[in-house]
């Protein structure tokens, strides 16, 4: 609860920040990759981990509050990285497909500097929320006689902490629109453990994410 307040306390603080600026306010867009290495694997309970690479996409706005600060918000998603795994449960094993998928809500803040009359870069940080969902298909078999086979399906979600660490790179173009390249990790507040310490997920709690698109200054 605490950590949920902070976040709550910090987006309060991105609103008041954003309408009491003088300053342009700054929406972006781009698509890119985004990247997670195979977590823990803990058979027979839960295993094999798995990861993958996945087009990904991120919103951002910015608003201007200090000569090199500005202050916003961002969303990070990506399509479902995919891994076959097995599970024992009470009197059988599960055989399915898992598809995971990390979305990223992050208030945030960033340095930049200009680097001659276009070129701006900035360094970003904040903290949020990310939703994990996984998603299993497959098949369950009793352990027992006689031996049966029926489909098998379960969806995890939650919401966990996150810190979110990443750069900018804009390029100004003509009238209101930037080139924009960027890149964030997410570091999730997640150990990926069940209760009694058996390998929940088995997708690593880093995800890496570089995109291009553009900007509009408004």
């Amino acid at each position: 609860m605490r950590r949920v307040r902070l976040v709550v306390f910090g987006a309060l603080i991105v609103v008041f920040a954003v309408r009491g600026a003088a300053a342009q306010t700054v929406v972006g867009g781009s698509v890119g990759v985004s990247h997670q290495a195979a977590g823990a694997s803990d058979l027979p309970y839960l295993g094999r981990g798995f990861g993958g690479t996945a087009l990904s996409a991120l919103a951002t706005i910015d608003r201007d509050v200090r000569r090199h600060l500005s202050v916003g918000g961002e969303v990070s998603t990506a399509a479902a990285i995919t891994g076959d795994q097995s599970q024992r449960a009470s009197g059988a094993t599960n055989a399915f497909e898992s598809r995971h998928r990390d979305t990223v809500f992050s208030a945030t803040a960033k340095v930049f500097a200009p680097v001659g009359a276009r070129l701006r870069v900035a360094a970003a940080g904040g903290a949020g929320a990310a939703w994990r969902r996984t998603s299993r298909e497959g098949t369950t078999a009793s352990l027992f006689p006689p031996a049966s086979r029926s489909p098998f399906s379960e969806t995890l979600s939650n919401f966990v902490f996150a810190y979110t660490f990443g750069a900018d790179v804009t390029v100004r173009l003509a009238g209101r629109v930037s080139l924009l390249a960027l890149g964030r990790i997410h570091k999730l507040r997640d150990d990926d453990r069940e209760a009694d310490g058996v390998v929940r997920r088995g997708v690593s709690s880093t995800v890496y994410r570089a995109a291009v698109g553009a900007q509009w200054h408004f």
